[in-house]
Formats: C-alpha cells, sequence, structure tokens
C-alpha cells in the first residue's frame, strides 16, 4: 500500500515539474523576445542592422519553445491515449474474450489426436484396461482418452484418475488386473461409466469458445468438450477441447 501511495506521489511530482517547466520556458521566451526586440530598436545602429540581428535570434526562440512544448503537450497525450487504452482493456471480460474465438480455429483436429475406437471387431471387452488403455495414455503423457464408435461419433471420454481409482479398489481384491478389459469398468462400476458417459458435451463446429465453456457450466463435473458438424451425439467427432485449453485462451 505504501509503496502505490508513493509511486503515486512521484508520477504527479514529475507532472508538476514538467508544468513548471513549460511555464518558466514560455515565459522567458516572452521576456526574451521583449527585451531583445527592445534593446535592438533602441541599440541598433541602422534598420539592417536590427533586422538582421532579429531574424537571426527569433527562430532560435521559437524552435526553443516549440521544441519543448512539443515535448510536453505529445507526452501527455501520449500518457491519456494510454489511460484510455488501458481501462477499454479492463473492460473486457474472459467470456467476451471467448466469444471473439471459434472453437474450429482452437480445438484439436481428430487427426491429431489421441482416442481409442470401439468397433464390432474390437468391442470393449477386448480392450484391457492395463495393456491397451493405462499404457497409451502412459506412454503418451495422457490423463484423458476419448473413445469414438465405428461411425466416428464420441461415446465416451475416458479419464486416467477413474481407471486408477479402480484398479486400486480390484488390487485389494486379488483380481489379475492384466484381465480386466473395459467392458469390465463399464459393467462394474457404474458410477464411472455415467462419468465417462455424461462427462462432456457438444458443440457445432461454428460455436465459439464461449459457446462451449456456457454447455460446459451447464453439466456437472464437465472438462471436455467435442466438437461435430452440427453439434449432435449422432456425428462423426471433428475435433476436442479440454477445460484446460479454454481456460488458457480466456486469460487477458
Amino acid at each position: 500500500m505504501l509503496n502505490k501511495e508513493k509511486k503515486s506521489y512521484s508520477a504527479g511530482s514529475h507532472r508538476d515539474d514538467r508544468s513548471k517547466i513549460a511555464y518558466i520556458v514560455l515565459l522567458a521566451s516572452i521576456v526574451g523576445v521583449f527585451v531583445l526586440s527592445t534593446l535592438i530598436i533602441y541599440k541598433a545602429k541602422d534598420t539592417k542592422t536590427a533586422e538582421y540581428i532579429f531574424g537571426a535570434i527569433l527562430p532560435l526562440f521559437a524552435a526553443w519553445v516549440g521544441t519543448i512544448l512539443a515535448f510536453y503537450f505529445s507526452k501527455e497525450n501520449f500518457e491519456a491515449a494510454s489511460r484510455s487504452v488501458q481501462a477499454m482493456v479492463d473492460k473486457i471480460s474472459p467470456m467476451e474474450k471467448l466469444a471473439s474465438l471459434s472453437v474450429r480455429t482452437k480445438m484439436r483436429n481428430k487427426n491429431s489426436m489421441l482416442y481409442l475406437s470401439i468397433t464390432p471387431a474390437i468391442p470393449a471387452d477386448k480392450i484391457k484396461l492395463v495393456d491397451d488403455i493405462l499404457t497409451l495414455l502412459v506412454k503418451n503423457g495422457r490423463n484423458r482418452l476419448p473413445v469414438l464408435n465405428e461411425n466416428g461419433q464420441p461415446v465416451y471420454m475416458i479419464h486416467r484418475s477413474m481407471i486408477d481409482r479402480y484398479l486400486t479398489q480390484k488390487a485389494i481384491s486379488d483380481n489379475d488386473l492384466k484381465k480386466l478389459s473395459l467392458q469390465d469398468l463399464l459393467t462394474q462400476d457404474r458410477q464411472t461409466k455415467e462419468i465417462f458417459e455424461a462427462g462432456f458435451v457438444i458443440v457445432d463446429q461454428d460455436s465459439t469458445l464461449a459457446d462451449a465453456k456456457s454447455e460446459m457450466e451447464k453439466t456437472p463435473n464437465c472438462l471436455d468438450v467435442f466438437v461435430t458438424q452440427n453439434g449432435t451425439r449422432n456425428e462423426p467427432l471433428i475435433g476436442w477441447l479440454t477445460n484446460l485449453d479454454i481456460a488458457k485462451h480466456a486469460k487477458l
């Protein structure tokens, strides 16, 4: 608090000093021109000499005054403009910034995503939690894994923490963790299945990040946004945004 007051006082002192300098320069120049004119009129022996001296010194005073005042007033104008711009920036809210950003420009495109597909050839009971899912997440340094069906439509959003919790519970019961499949988790842990199924929302490709954030807030514990062409579950996935992605772009 004391530092802020000291800084404010220092800034005010500088402005007062500049004002004093401007007034002194202006007054000194007026007095100087007046005194010089008087001396030339009364002391000069001829008109040509007076005109020559007066014509040489007067522009010097004018340039001096113009330079000092231009510096003073241009700096004042710059500071005023800076304060105005800062005031406008401060009024911009994170949601207004998000509203100016399209999900299409900030999402992770499906082609660059790490995801898992459940198909008739590879059903959920064939996908092993340890060897297939957990190993894939650890190898790629990820904590979330979208799951799509054979048509490329989003089905689940798997969170590593939920798998770790399930495997820990099973380890206590002396289960062979290597045999556990995704289907085992979905069948035996209803709460986890519901989180995987409802832990995401879907928006269309023309939505903004503000739209995506609003949809997330409507769903409890939602941390992910999937993007499809028209914003429905019956369409192939084209992109993915996490709550961390949106938070990053909301920073001012």
